[in-house]
């Protein structure tokens, strides 16, 4: 696990902590969004998946600053299911623009782990560059 997750937070200019608790709420939201026996792939290609979604801590918040936050960052990257998984990362101090760094990465390592028709799955749920998505 701490090999993933250090990588990632290298690589996206974000602390180790950061990325610990970013890729547990991506793990979390694509739990929420693909098939059971799909997300049971992810949950395998990730080593602890549980403790990293759980140490994600990802209690709901609403409503002021949050729920401004939530809705401009849906708006620069779509909307949607998008929007909550932003606004998780955004309550975990993982600005707009680490997210853009940090979420294509979380999909490198997948797609090294998994089958394509699971990766092109959890591409299309995830914000990002186009060129990931091919």
């Amino acid at each position: 696990m701490s090999d993933i997750v250090s990588d990632l937070a290298e690589k996206s200019g974000i602390s180790v902590e950061q990325a610990k608790k970013g890729l547990g709420a991506v793990l979390a939201f694509v739990k929420e969004h693909v098939p059971e026996d799909a997300f049971s792939q992810v949950s395998t290609a990730v080593p602890n998946s549980d403790q990293i979604m759980a140490a994600a801590g990802l209690e709901q918040e609403s409503g002021g600053i949050i729920g401004t936050l939530k809705e401009k960052i849906g708006k620069l990257f779509g909307g949607g299911g998008v929007a909550a998984l932003l606004s998780k990362l955004s309550s975990m101090g993982i600005s707009a623009e680490q997210a853009k760094a940090f979420i294509p990465r979380v999909m490198e390592f997948l797609k090294g782990k998994l089958p394509d028709s699971i990766t092109k799955q959890i591409a299309g749920l995830l914000p990002m560059s186009e060129e990931t998505h091919a």
